[in-house]
């Protein structure tokens, strides 16, 4: 039996792929009487890149460039990004089909919050924000990319079930683009 919760965090690529593992996300949600937290982990650019990149741009440029970036991000978390808008209404049209087809009032929409995240470990960002957010369960999608694939599992995955203190849902899908 699955143990009712207070919160659930649906990690997304934000990748059209994602829907079938949101629509996971909704049936737990629906299943467990509780809220969805949303959350885009971008991973940080390595020592090695930030260098390389440091010396192709200059010293300001790049201070500029990674200013920007922090603002962007500080945006799309409050809202004010045209991004941001685009990620809600893109979450809101997956939840809008899925409550179609279960009957659900797309006001009801589970989800509580989005959040944007960026670091050097996704699998970390990931774990330590579930905990933060006091979520009872990760939902996450695992992609099949053939025989070997399927046989070791997808890498994030792992990482994900290894740092976590909770249950994973592992949602496995099909690629569009393979």
């Amino acid at each position: 039996m699955v143990e009712k919760t207070n919160k659930i965090l649906f990690a997304s690529d934000l990748s059209v792929d994602m829907k079938i593992v949101f629509e996971q996300a909704v049936a737990l949600s629906t299943y467990c009487d509780t809220g969805i937290i949303v959350l885009h982990v971008m991973d940080e650019t390595s020592k090695n890149s930030e260098s390389m990149m440091r010396m192709a741009f200059g010293e300001a440029l790049y201070e500029k460039i990674k200013a920007d970036q922090r603002d962007g991000a500080k945006n799309l978390l409050i809202g004010k990004n045209v991004d941001a808008l685009k990620i809600r209404q893109a979450i809101s049209g997956f939840f809008a089909e899925t409550s179609k087809d279960n009957g659900i009032e797309e006001t009801d929409s589970p989800i509580e919050k989005i959040l944007i995240a960026e670091g050097r470990s996704i699998a970390d960002e990931i774990a330590a924000t579930a905990e933060e957010e006091a979520c009872g369960y990760i939902v996450m999608g695992c992609r099949q990319q053939g025989i070997l694939s399927e046989a070791m599992g997808d890498h994030l995955v792992k990482k994900v079930l290894k740092r976590s203190k909770m249950p994973v849902l592992a949602v496995p899908f099909k690629s569009e683009k393979s």
